[in-house]
């Protein structure tokens, strides 16, 4: 009698937790077929509802390998279980250098607040940075967490990387014409263009925000014309495609060196190796470093970053500059802006091999200057450009190991913050809508993770590049209720979704300071937020005049006239 007791309550107890998970889950029927996803509470006690690892593309497998994605197949009649993100795309894992990740990667993950709004709600798009080499649609680094304090919904995605996404041959004939991953970029857009509503998406009120190289994908979608009305505003963080990184400084012979790179020593057509990179195990697309110090000086981080396609037909056709003078994003307003030094994330290249790039520079100072005046200028105006930018930021000091901190504060605006105030010089000709500049400068001793992974105790202050996502999205250390860090983390989401939802970052958080437009006259007024937020003029304003000196301010050089 006993046993069968045992035996009902154990029942009741199963149709009891299948009661709770059935409460905590929830099905949305989409075109290709239903998606189930489940309640979750944030740290932060907020509850939201999650779809993860939903496919937008299929697999790029086999002879899909560099090539454009193609839609998913459906899964009608059936329920896929979304609820659990899927891989990131095949990568190097930095710290350790073993490779991690899965070529079928092409998926996205939806986190929306509420089903049960008045009206559907704002949408936050993000594009992940990592110098288009690392990265990942993954709520370890990119969590929705703190953003579901507010009626959203948010979108995170991947996209291929390294090689398999950026992977370029010049003939028309081979089919791989290079920006594989900005396609996948562009497909994913229009998926949550089509499908967002069902999530209790605004599929009119989309805002694409990226950091570093998401950025600078970011930029890329306000350029190309095929992206047109998939989104509506924009948030640029700290990139934008006339970064040095985001440019690959050379393009013809790449896939032969990739390919020798990993023992190849067959025929020299594009025919043979395409094959045999096609065939090769992933890991071994991104398993290699075919830049080094020289390369470095100038910015160009790694090789396998879109580019201007040289067969006819592609996505990038035309110059970066001609492309933001074409834009079809001024229409569209923008929030852009950087750390106050980003440059710190330049300093595990500064201590390669003894400082030897420092050793380069010092022996060759043109090397401080932009790829393309480097390129183009003669050896004489090269030297006399050189020694105003290091005379800028230098002063008396001379380049040596013992003045690391000014080839950073170098790198700042050569890397980051002048392709920024090109940006803005572009739109502040070409653009209707409103471009919103600024600068985070909140400098913690506890919770700047970027720089305290990238200078350990070498340098103690400093906001390096990617430290303000740590007030964006969760990290590992909690941020202490009451706390200045905390106060920044609400500022952050409040300027980030308010502009989400009304194309302009005043709000609460920023409150009494007015946040006020770019314009021609005050092309240098930044909101500033430090300890305390304050609109006041740019820091950088002095040396992002010698920089465009460089260029003889001409227009036509700095952002296309």
């Amino acid at each position: 009698m006993l046993k069968l007791g045992q035996q009902i309550g154990s029942k009741n107890q199963i149709k009891c937790l299948q009661l709770l998970v059935k409460l905590h889950t929830r099905i949305v029927e989409l075109p290709m077929g239903k998606v189930k996803g489940r309640q979750q509470r944030s740290i932060n006690k907020n509850d939201y509802y999650s779809f993860e690892g939903i496919p937008y593309g299929k697999p790029p497998l086999g002879e899909l390998r560099f090539q454009a994605p193609q839609l998913a197949e459906p899964w009608v009649g059936k329920e896929l279980n979304c609820q659990q993100e899927r891989c990131r795309p095949v990568q190097m894992e930095g710290s350790s250098d073993s490779v991690l990740g899965n070529e079928d990667c092409l998926h996205l993950n939806v986190y929306t607040k509420k089903f049960d709004s008045e009206k559907p709600l704002p949408v936050i798009v993000y594009i992940y940075g990592g110098a288009f080499r690392t990265g990942g649609a993954t709520k370890f680094k990119y969590g929705p967490d703190f953003l579901m304090r507010e009626d959203i919904v948010y979108v995170l995605f991947n996209y291929r990387l390294c090689a398999l996404g950026f992977l370029r041959l010049p003939s028309a004939e081979t089919c791989v014409p290079g920006n594989a991953g900005l396609l996948d970029q562009l497909m994913a857009l229009r998926w949550i263009k089509n499908n967002i509503c069902y999530f209790n998406g605004d599929p009119d009120n989309i805002t694409l925000m990226g950091t570093s190289a998401g950025a600078a994908s970011v930029h890329f979608m306000m350029c190309l014309p095929q992206a047109k009305d998939l989104f509506h505003k924009a948030i640029m963080m700290s990139g934008t495609i006339l970064s040095p990184w985001a440019q690959a400084s050379e393009l013809g012979d790449l896939f032969c060196r990739l390919a020798h790179s990993t023992g190849y020593k067959g025929d020299l057509t594009e025919t043979a190796i395409l094959k045999y990179l096609r065939e090769l195990p992933a890991d071994q697309l991104v398993q290699h470093d075919l830049y080094g110090p020289y390369e470095r000086c100038f910015g160009h981080l790694h090789p396998f970053v879109p580019g201007v396609e040289s067969t006819g037909g592609g996505l990038v056709q035309h110059s970066y500059l001609q492309l933001m003078r074409q834009a079809w994003s001024t229409q569209i307003p923008l929030l852009l802006g950087g750390t106050s030094f980003e440059g710190l994330v330049m300093y595990p290249h500064c201590k390669l091999c003894n400082g030897y790039m420092l050793d380069l520079i010092k022996q060759q100072p043109a090397l401080v200057l932009p790829y393309e005046l480097y390129q183009s200028l003669s050896q004489r105006d090269r030297n006399e450009r050189a020694k105003e930018l290091i005379h800028f930021h230098y002063g008396p000091r001379n380049i040596d190991k013992n003045n690391v901190t000014q080839l950073l504060d170098l790198f700042s605006y050569k890397l980051f913050w002048h392709g920024l105030h090109r940006v803005v010089c572009s739109r502040l000709v070409h653009a209707e809508a409103a471009t919103y500049l600024y600068r985070f400068d909140f400098d913690s001793p506890s919770h700047n993770l970027m720089r305290e992974k990238l200078c350990g105790d070498d340098i103690k202050r400093g906001v390096c590049h990617a430290d303000d996502l740590g007030y964006i999205f969760p990290r590992q250390n909690q941020l202490i209720t009451d706390s200045d860090e905390h106060l920044t983390m609400h500022r952050m989401i409040g300027i980030l979704t308010t502009f989400a939802r009304t194309g302009d970052p005043n709000c609460d958080e920023t409150h009494p300071e007015v946040w006020i437009p770019l314009d021609q006259k005050e092309p240098f007024k930044v909101m500033n937020i430090g300890h305390d937020v304050e609109f006041q003029t740019q820091m950088e304003r002095d040396g992002l005049k010698i920089w465009n000196k460089i260029y003889d301010n001409d227009s036509n050089l700095l952002f296309g006239g």
